[in-house]
């Protein structure tokens, strides 16, 4: 009964500060940079695997769907109150997800390597600090919140670069995850399940998160694709 009272009150109070974290703050004021660009963090793959083997680059079919999010470099998970005032203060929209199409088109990947070909969305950034905080310990901290944007209506911009992997991973990604049914109910997995433009079936290649940072001396291309959803937003 001690340890069951202990967990409840536990509970309760970080139930309590989490909803007092959900409303906390009245302004945002910018301080430093506002509407400077940064790639994402997530980078996605939007290709099957390629093993380039012989003398002549590969042309790789590119398109998919991806799916990405707003964010700020504060660890609280209940930021949906902030967004709005950081709206307001910058000017342009936070929304909470973009769901975009990327257009269907080819890479070309150097002769003798082997990997796939991955999309970064690109953020619209703005630095800033909240006042009139309920918890004053956000007073004057610094917050930088970045969300995925279009240059116009209905698109979403980032960039393809060639990511390289080992042959054995890159023969794995036997279909493009951007082309399954999870990446077009929005839930980008990078793993190959379910492909709707593959005989494969549900096979299941390895995780490409960690190796998605890397890239060949192909080069980034600069791409805007079609913004397909843009759900719960401001």
């Amino acid at each position: 009964m001690r340890s069951f009272t202990s967990t409840s009150l536990l509970s309760t109070l970080a139930l309590c500060h989490r909803v007092k974290a959900a409303a906390t703050c009245t302004n945002f004021t910018i301080v430093g940079e506002n509407n400077y660009t940064k790639p994402s963090s997530m980078t996605f793959a939007v290709s099957q695997g390629v093993v380039c083997s012989g003398t002549s680059n590969c042309s790789v079919p590119v398109g998919g769907i991806v799916t990405d999010h707003r964010m700020t470099n504060l660890t609280d998970s209940t930021m949906d109150w902030a967004y709005p005032l950081i709206s307001n203060a910058t000017g342009y929209p936070f929304g909470t997800t973009l769901v975009g199409a990327v257009d269907n088109t080819t890479y070309t990947i150097n002769a003798g390597s082997s990997g796939y070909i991955g999309f970064t969305p690109t953020y619209r950034c703005t630095q800033g600090t909240f006042s009139g905080c309920e918890d004053k310990g956000l007073d004057g901290t610094p917050v930088e919140a970045c969300t995925p944007f279009g240059w116009e209506t209905g698109t979403i911009n980032g960039t393809l670069a060639a990511i390289a992997t080992s042959p054995e991973t890159a023969m794995a990604l036997v279909c493009n995850p951007a082309n399954t049914s999870l990446a077009s109910s929005g839930n980008n997995t990078n793993f190959c399940i379910n492909p709707t433009n593959s005989s494969s079936g549900n096979t299941t290649a390895p995780d490409l998160r960690a190796g998605a940072a890397v890239s060949s001396s192909v080069g980034t291309v600069l791409l805007s694709v079609a913004l397909l959803i843009a759900t719960i937003g401001v």
